[in-house]
């Protein structure tokens, strides 16, 4: 669920289901789904347009069948509904990834930017209980490199690697409230932190990354946005694949 250039594939369902490379899948984050396909660890599903997130109804958006969520530039605000089904999701254990860009990413004249999309759902309990939000600036507008804090070690150094250095195109800094102890910050450049991991006492983990430049693999067909291959860039693919790993509790 997200801004329709950062999504595995232009279709409803990624097709082919079983890809023998990257570009099969057309969407501005396929790198980071095939990859994880590549695994066989890992079944990569979509959103069809138009479908709302649940919890146990059977549907196309029932979180039931998932144990990570991910959304990167959310563009509309998630509706009362979906909130709920998202902090049923995380006090069940279930893992969200989260990723905003910079102040006035604003891809249409209705849409809402998306660190104040996520910050609107982490603001209300369960989700509250994270510690997690966005700042709502604008940082690496030049591009910005920030470096491993080593404060979650499953997500710099997991099954994908060891990770120490991740970059930005313009993106928002991402920061603890202090409402939650087990909230860090993994990545930090000088201008603040970009990239956070966070958990529940009843199990639910989260990540937020501050800039959906750093997930571009640059390869999105029927695309209007401006996109990086910011996939093949650092170590921002290894960063985000333990990170995935970590919310599914692959290997931590």
């Amino acid at each position: 669920m997200g801004n329709a250039d950062w999504i595995v594939d232009m279709g409803a369902t990624p097709a082919p289901p079983h890809p023998d490379r990257e570009t099969q899948w057309s969407g501005g984050i396929s790198a980071w789904a095939f990859d994880l396909h590549a695994t066989e660890r890992y079944s990569i599903r979509q959103l069809p347009s138009g479908e709302a997130l649940t919890l146990g109804d059977g549907g196309p958006g029932d979180l039931e069948q998932f144990d990570v969520f991910i959304s990167v530039e959310p563009e509309a605000p998630f509706t009362a509904q979906e909130r709920v089904a998202l902090g049923r999701f995380a006090e069940r254990g279930g893992g969200i990834l989260l990723v905003a860009d910079h102040s006035g990413a604003q891809r249409c004249t209705a849409c809402t930017e998306a660190w104040r999309v996520i910050n609107t759902l982490l603001s209300a309990a369960p989700l509250d209980g994270f510690g997690v939000r966005c700042d709502g600036n604008t940082i690496g507008q030049d591009g910005s490199f920030g470096s491993s804090t080593s404060s979650a070690a499953a997500i710099d150094s997991g099954p994908f690697g060891v990770a120490s250095r991740l970059k930005f195109h313009s993106g928002t800094s991402v920061s603890t409230t202090g409402r939650n102890a087990s909230a860090v910050v993994v990545v930090r450049s000088r201008q603040g932190g970009m990239l956070v991991s966070s958990s529940l006492a009843a199990g639910g983990r989260l990540v937020v990354l501050g800039d959906s430049s750093s997930v571009d693999d640059g390869t999105c067909s029927g695309c209007d946005a401006r996109l990086y291959d910011g996939w093949g860039e650092v170590d921002n693919a290894v960063f985000m694949l333990n990170a995935t790993a970590w919310l599914a509790r692959d290997g931590s």
